[in-house]
């Protein structure tokens, strides 16, 4: 993994479609491609001795979907989806993509994704060791490392973690919990509620102006008027970075 900056490799079938995505690239000198393909096949045969950080894969491949080489790899690299027709994903969620581009590309909306990419490479880049959480999950005692952690809501004497695996509630107060989890990857949303900064997919006003972030994980989730400021702040600076 390349600290700061990706490796790449791009998976798209039209010459058209391959030739601009290397036009924006330009933009992003962080972003380094190691090669392309226009076929799965190639792909696999390039994948399976090449270890790249991050993968840009067009998820109609002639006949094929994208998808299932993603399935396929025993340790897939992050992915960020191009595709025309969205319809594919819940089952892109379920994978842990990074997350979607429609086609055309454009700049600012390929600046974000790779924003997130950036969020996941430094979560990945911390010790697994070093934080971890020991909560209740189905009646059993169960560590949770930090790249499972979601969220965290304040029950009073207990925090509700949202993970990976589900809910789990440990018995501490949320300052103890809030503390262990790095503000750069995790969003203070409400006065005892933090988000992960990875799943937020985008935010919308609603009729009355209420700000509400878009998760991959689930359901809209409301900030509080107080934090508004704060995070409009985080999330905007994401997408200018």
């Amino acid at each position: 993994m390349n600290p700061g900056g990706f490796s790449a490799y791009l998976i798209e079938d039209e010459p058209l479609c391959r030739a601009d995505f290397r036009q924006i690239l330009r933009a992003f000198p962080e972003v380094r491609l190691l090669g392309e393909a226009d076929n799965l096949s190639f792909a696999r045969n390039f994948l399976a001795n090449h270890a790249v950080d991050l993968l840009f894969l067009d998820l109609s491949v002639g006949r094929e979907n994208g998808l299932d080489l993603v399935e396929e790899l025993p340790q897939p690299p992050m992915v960020i989806a191009l595709t025309a027709h969205p319809q594919h994903a819940a089952r892109g969620f379920a994978l842990n993509l990074v997350d979607y581009v429609l086609k055309p590309v454009e700049e600012t909306r390929l600046r974000a994704a790779l924003e997130k990419a950036h969020q996941r490479q430094a979560l990945a880049q911390l010790d697994p060791g070093r934080i971890s959480f020991i909560a209740e999950l189905d009646g059993q005692k169960v560590t949770f490392k930090l790249p499972e952690i979601l969220g965290a809501e304040s029950m009073g004497n207990y925090v509700l973690l949202h993970t990976t695996r589900g809910k789990a509630v440990k018995r501490a107060t949320f300052k103890k919990v809030r503390q262990k989890l790095p503000s750069s990857l995790f969003l203070e949303t409400a006065r005892g509620r933090m988000v992960a900064r990875r799943i937020i997919r985008g935010w919308q006003r609603d009729p009355s102006g209420k700000l509400l972030l878009n998760l991959a994980s689930g359901s809209p989730i409301q900030v509080s008027q107080t934090r508004i400021p704060r995070v409009l702040k985080t999330l905007e600076a994401a997408e200018a970075s």
